[in-house]
């Protein structure tokens, strides 16, 4: 794979009371050679641990990819980072293809 994934969030759901993050959806994009491929989860989180607490309004996106790939665990990050490359390969170089000869 010669391009890089990028990790994005496209939402949080937190509790109001402390600004808890429980829920965060995300997406991953790659492109390469003009081509692009996507995919969409989400993870949710256990309660923070109180000394290591980030209020919402502090957070960033790098630190919540971090929790996400965290969540998500190495091998199933490179799953998902190679799925796309895949897909990608598929569109460069079709080995299948569907339709009717008429």
């Amino acid at each position: 794979m010669t391009a890089t994934a990028e990790w994005n969030i496209a939402t949080l759901e937190r509790h109001l009371d402390d600004g808890a993050v429980y829920t965060a959806h995300w997406t991953v994009n790659l492109e390469d050679q003009g081509e692009s491929a996507g995919a969409y989860g989400s993870v949710g989180f256990s309660d923070p641990d109180p000394d290591a607490f980030t209020p919402y309004d502090q957070l960033t996106k790098e630190q919540v990819v971090g929790w996400v790939k965290d969540a998500l665990g190495e091998e199933q990050v490179t799953s998902v980072e190679e799925s796309l490359a895949n897909q990608i390969q598929q569109k460069l170089d079709p080995t299948d293809a569907s339709g009717i000869p008429w």
